[in-house]
This record gives C-alpha cells, structure tokens and sequence, in this order.
C-alpha cells in the first residue's frame, strides 16, 4: 500500500477526526473509503466532458448576417474600448 500526504482546512480536519472516534476506525480508512467512491461515481476531473464537448453541436448554428467580422475594420470599430 502506498503512502501520501495531504493538507487538509482546520475545519475538514476537525471532523474528519469527530468522525473516525464516532466509528472507531481510523482517519485513512475514511479517506481512503471516500476516495475510492467518488472515483467509482466518475467524479474526476478528467471523465468529465469538456466546454467544447458540451457546445460542439451548437457551433455554426446562429447566422450574424455578417461574413467578415473577423477581417472587415469597421466591424472592429471601438472594440476594446
């Protein structure tokens, strides 16, 4: 089994230890159980879908009217301002 080390808020390590004496169980047992049932519910950062993932299909769906927006300087005028 390996070993880590992590920092934990004043308040989170309070009642991580109230609870470990409440069930008589160490504090790793109950961070190593939280740990291991959030990453079995999918909650990692990585398995979540990205911006672009979510909005792809909308992409090109909405017609400004304009075709150069990007390239035309009048369109640009006061931009930033």
């Amino acid at each position: 089994m390996k070993t880590i080390t992590i920092k934990l808020p004043d308040a989170l390590a309070v009642r991580l230890e109230k609870r470990a004496k409440r069930l008589g169980v160490s504090k790793s047992a109950i961070v190593r159980e939280s740990l291991a049932s959030e990453l079995e519910r999918g909650g990692t950062v990585e398995e979540a879908p990205s911006a672009y993932d979510l909005m792809k299909d909308g992409f090109g769906c909405v017609d400004s009217g304009f075709t150069d927006l990007a390239t035309n300087p009048k369109h640009m005028e006061g931009f930033g301002r």
